[in-house]
């Protein structure tokens, strides 16, 4: 069930070096992405939906409000940033993204450490996907995740997400600098992203269990740019 993220980032950071320097060059990754991926689709049988899907998850990064939703026994609606489906091998890959830009001077810590927090709070959410809850959502969505392209191309999916082996992705791009290990060192990710999950899980009630992810870190893309892929299955 492996993707050939790293090429494909590379390939992208080599495209992107114009692009790349715009202030909030996330949408454009994303989007690069989903371009890469949907042409490599037929050697790699991997085929990106055309939009941004919900799943649901018991670690949101932000719950709902307990009036619409009670997340701690139900899961709460998440929109993923890229979702992929292998026909051959009846499986789902749920990606997010991330990029930041690396920023010099007494700053740079901070929004490396704030740049850490937001990836661990998406792979906790990631992690807790639920396949089943994900199905019922796709065929039948509250009035708060309903949308109205739904009944054609979500609904008819529905089942073999909720019968479908299940991977993840988040992959971070840090651009134009590498990674500070006393911010990204492995054991300190780890734990980090540990801790997030026992936060978020304490409130509900019966919890998923826990897996440990695995770290790769790309250091020396094309541009100066890092990536750091976080990826497992569920």
């Amino acid at each position: 069930m492996m993707l050939p993220w790293k090429e494909t980032i590379s390939d992208i950071c080599t495209r992107g070096t114009r692009a790349l320097r715009w202030g909030f060059a996330e949408p454009w990754f994303q989007t690069e992405t989903f371009v890469a991926l949907d042409s490599a689709a037929t050697s790699t049988g991997w085929e990106p939906l055309s939009m941004e899907v919900p799943y649901v998850t018991f670690a949101p990064v932000h719950p709902p409000k307990p009036k619409n939703r009670d997340w701690t026994t139900k899961g709460a609606v998440k929109w993923v940033d890229l979702c992929l489906h292998s026909q051959d091998h009846g499986a789902w890959c749920w990606v997010e993204f991330k990029v930041r830009q690396t920023i010099d001077g007494p700053m740079g810590l901070q929004a490396a450490l704030n740049a850490r927090d937001v990836v661990r709070k998406d792979v906790v959410a990631v992690m807790a996907l639920d396949a089943h809850r994900t199905a019922d959502a796709w065929k039948n969505p509250d009035r708060y995740t309903k949308a109205y392209w739904f009944e054609e191309q979500l609904k008819p999916l529905s089942e073999e997400v909720r019968q479908g082996l299940h991977a993840f992705a988040v992959i971070y791009l840090q651009l134009c600098g590498e990674f500070d290990p006393q911010v990204w060192g492995e054991d300190l990710l780890r734990e980090g992203i540990r801790d997030w999950w026992a936060y978020r899980i304490k409130h509900v009630v019966q919890p998923p269990a826990y897996r440990e992810a695995r770290l790769d870190f790309v250091n020396g893309l094309p541009g100066g740019h890092s990536a750091l892929i976080v990826s497992g299955t569920l």
